[in-house]
């Protein structure tokens, strides 16, 4: 009788191929972790700037600063008011351009420009606004205002009612052309003289 031998096949199980898998990737992250490993360094500095001082001013009447306008009288078309009124810049300040604007505004809501004598420092450009000739700088005492006249557009419509009469004063550092980008409806050889485009 000849001897017949039983093959046994011994089959991989599920775990054996996970723990062979798991192995592989960690060979696989170990040869990445290797190959990525360059020579690299990180460094950084840091360092402060002061800022200058704040662009501010305050508005005069009769040579005080105040918070609001006087005037006396009741006011008709063409009546004409003495004033004194001019910008003063305080202790501290960094050198800045100037422009100034004057409204009347009724109690509808209504605007409109106000004629105003000023001293020969301000030039007046299409847009309406005064631009102060020179720069602005600390401890300034600039005189803007001699007269103010009452529009004679205005007609009996207008009699009796509040009007408001406004003085925006506005100031821009004179430094890095300032005021060429933002002023931009300012007269042009006002610009060329304190703010022309092609400064360093």
């Amino acid at each position: 009788m000849a001897n017949t031998k039983s093959k046994v096949k011994r089959g991989v199980s599920g775990s054996t191929i996970a723990i062979i898998a798991l192995s592989i990737l960690l060979l696989t992250a170990i040869g990445i972790g290797i190959t990525l490993a360059y020579f690299t360094s990180t460094t950084n500095v840091t360092g402060n700037i002061t800022l200058g001082d704040p662009v501010t001013i305050s508005i005069t009447q009769g040579g005080a600063s105040v918070s609001s306008l006087t005037f006396d009288g009741d006011a008709l078309p063409g009546t004409v008011y003495s004033q004194s009124i001019g910008v003063q810049a305080p202790s501290e300040m960094t050198e800045a351009l100037m422009r100034a604007k004057l409204t009347i505004t009724n109690t509808d809501g209504a605007t409109t420009n106000v004629e105003a004598s000023t001293t020969s420092d301000w030039q007046l450009g299409d847009d309406q606004y005064h631009y102060y000739k020179g720069t602005v700088n600390a401890d300034d005492k600039i005189d803007f205002i001699t007269t103010i006249t009452v529009p004679t557009s205005l007609t009996n419509a207008d009699a009796n009612k509040t009007y408001t009469i406004d003085v925006i004063v506005e100031t821009i550092q004179q430094a890095n052309n300032a005021a060429n980008a933002v002023w931009n409806t300012a007269p042009s050889d006002w610009l060329e003289t304190y703010s022309p485009a092609s400064a360093g």
